[in-house]
């Protein structure tokens, strides 16, 4: 994390984001792990989703009360974290692209806070499906904005530190999040008709999630 006091707006403004973006990727790890550590059985990481962590009950029918809370609380902090990314980006106009960041950062908070619903709610079980995809969709669109609109600004700006190196280093990890997301969500539609892939959809899921978080450290502050 950074001192903001050596910094004038908007750069201010850039960095204080990307704190909340790496704060919300603290909280995420930890609510992951503590759900884990406190769910009724052995968590199985390469065959179970996320999902099951914030269930009412296990993947074998155990009650999951105490991990369940944990989900909803740490997806909680994370969703507030992503409003106020939001909050920042429709306030501060002056930051490049600020609309389209500020509405997908909302997309990624609505997405948080509907994924913490359990998804075995006899109710609301379709708003977890919905927040999850909103999740892991708006956060590699978020990213990918990201990656491309640093290249395109600095082209535009006729920056002397715009480069081959770095204009592929960016192509290259929004195609990655973005085939990323493609293969995740094939996986899910394939899962659906019942194809027996449920293990490489829940393998999926993490990493994309964690290749999402992993690629925000790759964005300077002044392309936030």
């Amino acid at each position: 994390m950074f001192r903001l006091k050596s910094y004038e707006p908007p750069l201010r403004i850039q960095i204080t984001i990307k704190n909340l973006f790496i704060i919300m990727a603290y909280v995420l790890n930890l609510t992951f792990f503590l759900a884990i550590a406190y769910y009724p059985e052995k968590y199985q990481f390469f065959s179970e989703h996320i999902s099951n962590l914030g269930s009412f009950e296990s993947a074998l029918g155990a009650i999951n009360i105490i991990s369940m809370r944990i989900i909803i609380v740490g997806f909680g902090i994370c969703s507030l974290l992503l409003l106020a990314v939001a909050i920042l980006y429709f306030t501060r106009r002056d930051l490049y692209l600020w609309h389209v960041k500020g509405i997908l950062s909302l997309i990624v908070a609505f997405g948080v806070a509907c994924d913490a619903i359990p998804s075995d709610h006899p109710k609301l079980w379709v708003l977890h499906i919905i927040g999850a995809s909103a999740f892991i969709g708006g956060f590699a669109a978020f990213n990918a904005v990201l990656q491309i609109s640093s290249t395109i600004k600095k082209r535009k700006d006729k920056q002397e530190e715009v480069n081959k190196v770095d204009t592929i280093w960016d192509i290259f990890l929004s195609i990655v999040l973005i085939l990323l997301l493609i293969g995740y969500f094939t996986i899910f539609a394939l899962n659906l008709d019942n194809l027996g892939i449920s293990n490489l959809d829940a393998i999926f899921q993490k990493v994309i999630i964690f290749a999402e978080i992993l690629a925000l450290y790759f964005i300077d502050n002044k392309d936030v």
